[in-house]
């Protein structure tokens, strides 16, 4: 299953497709190659929402890797869900598992670039795995994977952790009643069970968690919404 930030004009993600298809016969899905170019939050956050969704065994290759060719680590991370490759940059930040330092240079295409890590390490390593190398012969074992630079949330105080297509911020908090004050200055206190209705509301969405919604209009654009904006629930009357 592949995440990237290639998008599919470019010749990149068809070259790393076509490693692995001559290496194995598992079938490779995209799950998306629109991640902003460079934004390890955005795949790590777009992982967390979907990856208890996949089967058992999937193997993730994520491959949003601004630090290509530099002393950056590649890691392999083996969980109940399947096995993550990606760069050492935070992506995998809330995937809990068994890490491991991708350093087994006989699996990597010969003569790579310095550039393109995505065709020459992560697809056929990735390959090797699907036709089922242990994770054990990739690497050493390791216990300081880079983590983003992300607060969790506490009961009533949280953060903006994207902004989807149609504008809606989503943030990372569970919470079902009160007002939302943004850092912005926004005060929203009508909730929703739908995206419709005039003016701004909160609403549980997909991911269970709160979001800043407009009806049939982009919310980040007319509240001025940006991710990484802290927010905080108060009760009503406070």
């Amino acid at each position: 299953a592949l995440l990237t930030d290639f998008g599919t004009r470019d010749p990149y993600v068809a070259a790393m497709k076509g490693v692995i298809a001559s290496r194995t016969d598992a079938p490779v899905i995209d799950l998306t190659h629109e991640i902003a170019p460079f934004d390890a939050w955005e795949a790590a956050f777009f992982l967390r929402d979907i990856v208890r969704f996949w089967p058992a065994k999937t193997i993730f290759v994520v491959v949003v890797d601004p630090g290509v060719g530099s002393s950056r680590r590649i890691v392999a991370v083996q969980t109940d869900r399947g096995i993550f490759l990606a760069p050492d940059n935070g992506s995998l930040h809330f995937i809990e598992g068994k890490a491991y330092s991708l350093e087994n240079a006989s699996m990597f295409l010969p003569d790579g670039s310095t550039t393109f890590h995505g065709r020459d390490r992560f697809a056929p390593v990735a390959a090797v795995l699907a036709n089922g190398a242990a994770i054990e012969s990739l690497g050493p074992v390791i216990d300081d994977r880079r983590q983003l630079d992300y607060v969790p949330p506490t009961h009533s105080r949280g953060t903006i952790v994207r902004i989807d297509r149609f504008g809606n911020a989503i943030t990372d908090l569970p919470v079902t009643r009160g007002t939302l004050r943004t850092a912005r200055g926004a005060t929203i206190s009508r909730w929703s069970a739908a995206y419709e209705g005039e003016g701004p509301f909160l609403i549980i969405g997909s991911t269970g968690c709160v979001e800043i919604s407009i009806g049939q209009a982009s919310a980040a654009e007319l509240l001025q919404l940006r991710r990484g904006d802290r927010v905080e629930i108060v009760e009503d009357g406070h």
